[in-house]
């Protein structure tokens, strides 16, 4: 891969570069990828990284970039994951400012624009909006009401609402911008050894190094919900990934406020219990009914977890019998 190049780097310099990581994605990419490029009141470009398809997927992305030249067919010399096709997306970039977008999900029209203008006008490194999440004929706003209004994210308030299974809407799940300015600045970039949760680590990475980051009161970004999407159920070895990354950033914490280091524990807490819970969902699914007790009673607090298949089982039903958006 080329080295990226320099910030503000000729006339064609676009606001945005949209990172879409691509894998076995035939189905949505192209809804995914003409969102991008609908963006009113801003230039763009569209990274379509492949990450090693198998469904055609790849040679779609390159018959995009063959019509349209403001989108560029990247690809991972291996199945790296989304953090490790993200990446590559990080080192490519022309755009001023660097956006996360599934391959699955969607964006509305004017989103890019009020994002930017928001950043630009409060000097953010990161902005969001909230999340509207879709399927099955339904849709709901992801944070809506319980945190209204447009807030800076101090890093306590980031990890007070990336508890994992927690009460509070998960932050983690949001879909930032991220300033090019300080994406070379601080020079961070995502964990390959994150199959899931590499959007929330890397958000958290922003803040220890000292980003600001702004959330506005409004939703742009339509997340889709489907039953292939790729956090549709936590894996052991997953949770395992995502512990271990707490437990690496844990010495970033000694030097901060009491209130950050309590909710950077609070946080791990909820990670250790999320992989007791699924390494408990193995054992029973192997029908080990030994081995899951063990892993229960090892860690009791992730026994209140096992409530959320019921949920979940209800929510299908509930989803099964829900009228046609159509």
């Amino acid at each position: 891969m080329s080295e990226r190049p320099a910030q503000g780097q000729g006339q064609g310099t676009p606001d945005v570069s949209f990172a879409i990581a691509s894998y076995n994605s035939r189905a949505y990419l192209v809804e995914a990828v003409e969102s991008a490029l609908a963006q009113e009141g801003i230039t763009a470009e569209v990274l379509i990284v492949d990450d090693g398809s198998s469904d055609g997927s790849d040679g779609l992305a390159r018959e995009l970039a063959e019509r349209d030249p403001r989108i560029r067919m990247l690809s991972t010399p291996r199945n790296l994951g989304p953090g490790g096709a993200r990446n590559v997306a990080l080192k490519e970039m022309r755009g001023r400012w660097f956006a996360i977008l599934d391959s699955d999900d969607l964006l509305l029209p004017g989103r890019s624009r009020r994002l930017l203008e928001q950043a630009e006008a409060n000097d953010a490194d990161l902005v969001a909006d909230d999340l509207i999440v879709f399927g099955n004929g339904r849709e709901e706003r992801f944070i809506g009401n319980s945190a209204p209004g447009q807030q800076w994210v101090s890093l306590e308030t980031y990890l007070d609402h990336s508890v994992m299974y927690g009460r509070k809407p998960n932050l983690g799940f949001l879909k930032p911008m991220i300033s090019r300015r300080f994406l070379d600045r601080s020079g961070v970039a995502y964990d390959e050894d994150l199959r899931i949760g590499e959007d929330d680590i890397l958000v958290l990475d922003c803040l220890l190094t000292g980003a600001t980051y702004l959330i506005c009161d409004f939703a742009g970004y339509r997340y889709r919900k489907h039953q292939q999407s790729i956090s549709h159920r936590l894996s052991a070895s997953d949770a395992e990934r995502m512990t271990m990354a707490n437990i690496a950033l844990r010495s970033r914490l000694a030097a901060r406020s009491v209130a950050e280091r309590k909710a950077f524990e609070r946080r791990a807490a909820s990670h250790r219990d999320a992989l007791a819970f699924a390494r408990a969902v193995d054992a029973l699914k192997r029908r080990d009914i030994g081995d899951g007790l063990a892993q229960m009673l090892r860690r009791p607090s992730c026994i209140p977890l096992f409530a959320m298949p019921l949920r979940s089982r209800l929510e299908r039903l509930r989803n099964a019998a829900w009228p046609s958006a159509s």
